[in-house]
């Protein structure tokens, strides 16, 4: 039992911290910082010239999401998006070959969003890469 207001308190923010998180239009789990993940997320950022807060990724099972978070392409076409989905897929692709972390990875989704300062998030935009009968990422178009 919890005997004071701000103890209450703490653990609720904790809570909602870590729900947060893991939250960006659909759960993922979040792999700690060290890792494969954190390795790619620093080689997407320098191959496409990004800044360090607009690059998140993490790893659901056999789903590599990429979110490019208020990024300058969100007012764009879906083409200008689509070009660098594809450079963030082959930064991504090279990195799955080539680490144990992501040796499961059948699906690399990149999505652009718009986050508020609150947190609220609505996506923009969805690319989507499979991995084919030959080990290579395709675009997906549904």
């Amino acid at each position: 039992m919890i005997k004071s207001i701000p103890a209450a308190l703490s653990i609720l923010m904790v809570s909602l911290a870590a729900l947060e998180a893991g939250s960006a239009g659909a759960q993922t789990t979040q792999v700690q910082a060290g890792s494969g993940v954190a390795s790619l997320q620093a080689s997407v950022i320098k191959a496409i010239g990004a800044q360090d807060k607009t690059v998140e990724i993490s790893l659901n099972g056999p789903l590599l999401n990429a979110l490019r978070v208020n990024s300058n392409l969100n007012g764009s076409t879906h083409g200008g998006r689509n070009n660098e989905a594809t450079a963030i897929a082959d930064v991504a692709s090279d990195a799955i070959g080539k680490t144990a972390d992501f040796a499961g990875v059948t699906t690399i989704r990149v999505q652009y969003i718009k986050r508020s300062a609150e947190n609220a998030v609505t996506i923009i935009d969805t690319v989507e890469f499979r991995k084919n009968a030959k080990g290579i990422f395709e675009i997906h178009l549904s």
